[in-house]
C-alpha cells in the first residue's frame, strides 16, 4: 500500500471526541452554534434544538466535557460557543452526505447496524 494513513495516535485521539459529539441532539446544537457564529445563550439553543431545557442542558455538559464547547456568563445568561473549531468539517461531512443522500425521509441510513450485515 502506497497511500499514507492517518497516524494511529491522532484517531485514537479523534474517536472519543468523535464518539461523544455521535447524538443528534449534540450534532444540532454543534450546527446550531456552528451557524450562529457567535455566543448564544441557552435558551436560543433550546429553541433551536426543539427539546426540553433540561435535556438541552445535559447534552451541552457533555459537549462541554469533551471541551467541543466552552461557556461564559452574560449577566444573568450562561452563552455558549464552540471551543474545538476541529469538529465543524464533521458538521460539514454530515451535511454533504445528507445534501446528496437520495433515500426518503424516513428511510434507514446505510450507517445502522441493521445496514452493515
Amino acid at each position: 500500500m502506497t497511500e499514507r494513513l492517518i497516524d494511529y495516535a491522532a484517531l485514537e485521539a479523534a474517536a472519543p471526541v468523535i464518539r461523544g459529539a455521535a447524538h443528534p441532539m449534540r450534532l444540532r446544537i454543534l450546527d446550531f452554534l456552528h451557524r450562529a457564529a457567535r455566543p448564544r445563550s441557552v435558551a436560543d439553543i433550546v429553541l433551536a434544538a426543539g427539546a426540553a431545557p433540561s435535556a438541552v442542558s445535559q447534552q451541552l455538559r457533555i459537549l462541554k466535557d469533551l471541551g467541543l464547547l466552552s461557556c461564559r456568563r452574560s449577566g444573568h445568561h450562561v452563552l455558549y460557543s464552540i471551543s474545538n473549531p476541529r469538529i465543524i468539517p464533521l458538521l460539514s461531512c454530515i451535511e454533504a452526505d445528507c445534501a446528496e443522500d437520495p433515500r426518503p425521509a424516513g428511510a434507514s441510513s446505510p450507517f445502522t447496524e441493521e445496514n452493515q450485515r
